[in-house]
C-alpha cells in the first residue's frame, strides 16, 4: 500500500529508531468488523479462540510499565503478528476484496479517549489484571507515539495524514476488540472507538 506523506528528519527525538512504523496495523479495524453478527468475512470461532489465546499470552509476558518504549514497541509487532494471523487466511479471498473495495470497509479517524478508555475497562473485568494492565500499557504507548508525530510531522495532505493515523487507531481498536468476550464483540461497532471514514475516501486499498 502506497503512504504518500512526507515526515520531517528526526520527528520524534525522544524514540529510537524507525518509530513512525511502530504500532501500526490498519487491518486492525477489520478484527472490529468481522466480529460482528454482520460480518462480511466469517473467521471461524476457533481461530477467535486461538487469537485470544496468543495475545494474552504476549501481553502476559509484558515488560515493566517503566520498561524503555522499544521493549513496549517489541510486545506490539508481537501482537501485530498475532492479528495478521487471526486475518491471513481470508485476506485474498473475494469477500475479503469486496469488503476492501465496498462501503462497509472503514477505518479510524480519531479515537474518542473516553470510549477507549471504557472498553479497556470491560477488558479487565473478563481477563486477568496483568493482561488487562499490559493492555492499556501498550495501547497507551501508541496514542502517545502518534500524538508526537502528529505534532512533529509534516504531511502532504490532510488525506495522507489521516491515512498515516488510521493504522495507529486501528491497531488499537483490534488489540481491545480481540480480547473482548465473544457476546460483546459480536455487537460492538468500530464508532464505538471514534470517528470513521471510509477506507476509500482514504484512499486504502489492503
Amino acid at each position: 500500500m502506497t503512504q504518500r506523506f512526507v515526515l520531517i528528519a528526526c520527528v520524534v527525538l525522544s524514540f529510537s529508531a524507525g518509530p513512525a512504523f511502530a504500532f501500526k496495523n490498519i487491518a486492525g479495524c477489520d478484527i472490529v468488523a468481522f466480529a460482528g453478527k454482520a460480518s462480511p468475512v466469517v473467521i471461524p470461532a476457533e481461530r477467535w479462540q486461538a487469537y485470544r489465546d496468543s495475545a494474552a499470552t504476549i501481553l502476559g509476558a509484558a515488560p515493566a510499565a517503566e520498561a524503555p518504549i522499544a521493549e513496549w514497541r517489541a510486545l506490539a509487532n508481537e501482537l501485530i503478528e498475532a492479528q495478521k494471523a487471526l486475518l491471513a487466511p481470508d485476506q485474498e479471498s473475494s469477500a475479503y476484496r469486496d469488503y476492501l473495495a465496498g462501503e462497509s470497509c472503514r477505518v479510524l479517524s480519531k479515537l474518542n479517549s473516553s470510549a477507549v478508555e471504557g472498553l479497556l475497562g470491560e477488558v479487565a473485568q473478563t481477563t486477568s489484571e496483568p493482561v488487562a494492565a499490559a493492555l492499556r500499557q501498550v495501547t497507551q504507548a501508541a496514542r502517545t507515539q502518534i500524538d508526537n508525530i502528529e505534532r512533529s510531522a509534516r504531511f502532504r495532505s490532510g488525506r495522507d495524514k489521516t491515512l498515516f493515523a488510521a493504522h495507529y487507531y486501528c491497531f488499537v481498536a483490534g488489540a481491545i476488540a480481540g480480547l473482548l468476550p465473544p457476546e460483546r464483540q459480536q455487537i460492538i461497532a468500530l464508532d464505538s472507538f471514534g470517528t470513521t471514514i471510509a477506507c476509500r475516501d482514504i484512499g486504502r486499498t489492503g
